[in-house]
């Protein structure tokens, strides 16, 4: 039921209170914990920002976005807490005749700095850095920033407690949709495309009670990552640095094509290669610093979408984490092979279910204690859990079916007029424990990275440094033979095989 309303499905004669029947009231312990987590500079905010040229009606705009909200209930409700039995719990409660927030800016060529990511997070701030009161504003907002002639970015800002990434394109996707249909009054030629879900490639599991040893066993190892302090790259940040920084960088389809298939050549996954990679860039990015290599932390956000029956959230991920030694990170190749036997390892024991078991044990620690008491506690430990750097990976934005199998190539790139020339996905300020967050996805067969770094760790100029140090590392790999260059032009998409 969860899954509807994450991925809602294209529908004639929308009844949003039919549609409210799927919507859980209660809210689900992985989404209850974000609210709470949202305390201080944690703003856990979702940003699916797709840039597009052509002329645009901004009145069709509106309809366009106001009708797309409906799709989506839980963005378009609000928490209210509730007491039972002395025990503290979130609920829904939807507001459907609450108006979509819209907002509209101009970012003009002179007041840009080369990096447009930034400059449009730098617009929205004002908006993203406010205290999102849940229990008054609904969950969701539309922004709509004019760039110049015929040049706009439109962006969904979704508070991350009813949206994960997924929830975020697919409202950009319906909103394309709606505003075709509204400016030509037909639909395009992909609104009947087959929507290619992320989901696991693997048989759904089903959650087997464990014993209460197991269960301390299992909180033991989450609560002593608290008291791990691993290597961090070393910047010129300062502790009283708010801000967040972007970097992003998109490879040429070709480019994108010869890393994809490297890494299958060596045997290994794109996103081991990729972990691989950041933790080589923290290295050299050390020694040049004058800070010899050591223990490294990688948290790796996995999809668990359909992973577990009757385990399935709003916010269809979990995170398994990666230690390295200096030693363990001497040759590429191995390292690299060794993430990846750590990563199925890891899925072979189920530790992304452990993570979220421990989470859920975490949340419903704190329920003796009303709201205000439970987010200082959920904050103090998220915090205090520290990490190298996150990875995540995202698969391709709008994945067209190729012989039915989602690809690298993008099914929407059209509405009415309007040609997106490009998406930008970003979380803002996630929780206080992620100073750097690399992103990575596909869109038109060209790979995106974007880097996220805290300004307590990072400079603006040293997050694009080390962006660009990461890809080096990426994209140091030998020439591809000439059967391998061949299949360039059907570079598939990794949607949910990690």
């Amino acid at each position: 039921m969860l899954d509807s309303v994450r991925i809602p499905v294209r529908l004639r004669g929308f009844n949003a209170e039919v549609f409210m029947r799927d919507l859980p009231k209660r809210v689900d312990f992985l989404s209850e914990t974000v609210a709470l987590s949202t305390y201080g500079n944690t703003k856990n905010v979702v940003i699916t920002a797709m840039e597009v040229r052509g002329p645009f009606d901004v009145a069709s705009g509106e309809k366009a976005a106001r009708l797309t909200a409906r799709s989506f209930p839980q963005l378009m409700s609000t928490l209210r807490e509730v007491s039972e039995c002395g025990m503290h719990y979130l609920e829904w409660e939807h507001r459907p005749e609450e108006p979509l927030q819209i907002f509209f800016a101009e970012l003009p060529l002179n007041r840009r700095t080369g990096n447009l990511l930034d400059d449009v997070i730098r617009v929205m701030q004002p908006r993203l850095d406010r205290d999102w009161d849940l229990f008054k504003e609904v969950a969701v907002e539309f922004h709509v920033i004019r760039l110049g002639p015929d040049h706009n970015i439109m962006a969904c800002v979704c508070h991350h407690v009813a949206a994960d990434a997924g929830t975020a394109s697919e409202f950009g996707r319906e909103f394309l949709l709606h505003y075709h249909e509204i400016v030509t009054r037909q639909s395009p030629e992909w609104a009947d495309e087959k929507l290619a879900l992320s989901t696991v490639k693997r048989r759904p599991i089903r959650s087997k009670p464990k014993g209460w040893l197991q269960a301390i066993k299992e909180s033991h190892h989450g609560f002593m990552q608290i008291f791990e302090r691993p290597l961090r790259p070393i910047g010129s940040g300062t502790k009283k640095d708010r801000n967040q920084y972007f970097a992003k960088r998109v490879f040429s389809e070709d480019d994108s094509g010869r890393i994809f298939f490297s890494a299958m050549r060596q045997g290994v996954n794109f996103v081991d290669a990729l972990t691989a990679c950041t933790n080589l860039a923290i290295d050299k990015w050390n020694r040049e610093r004058g800070c010899e290599p050591g223990l490294v932390t990688t948290a790796m956000t996995v999809n668990t979408r359909g992973r577990m029956r009757d385990f399935d959230t709003p916010n269809n991920s979990s995170v398994i984490f990666f230690r390295s030694t200096p030693e363990q990170r001497q040759d590429l190749s191995e390292f690299r092979r060794s993430l990846a036997r750590m990563r199925m390892r890891h899925f072979r024991e189920h530790r992304d279910m452990t993570t979220l078991r421990n989470i859920r044990r975490l949340n419903g620690a704190t329920r003796l204690f009303p709201y205000w008491i439970r987010k200082l506690l959920i904050h103090f430990f998220l915090q205090n859990h520290k990490f190298s750097i996150a990875v995540t990976f995202l698969g391709t934005v709008w994945p067209k079916l190729i012989n039915g199998k989602p690809s690298a190539q993008s099914s929407v790139t059209m509405s009415a007029d309007l040609r997106v020339a490009e998406v930008h996905g970003v979380g803002y300020k996630l929780h206080s424990g992620t100073e750097l967050l690399l992103i990575v996805y596909a869109f038109q067969n060209r790979l995106n990275f974007i880097l996220e770094a805290s300004g307590s760790l990072f400079t603006q100029s040293e997050t694009a440094q080390f962006l660009d140090l990461i890809l080096q590392f990426l994209s140091a790999e030998e020439p591809l033979k000439g059967h391998d260059q061949a299949r360039i032009g059907r570079l598939v998409s990794l949607l949910g095989k990690h």
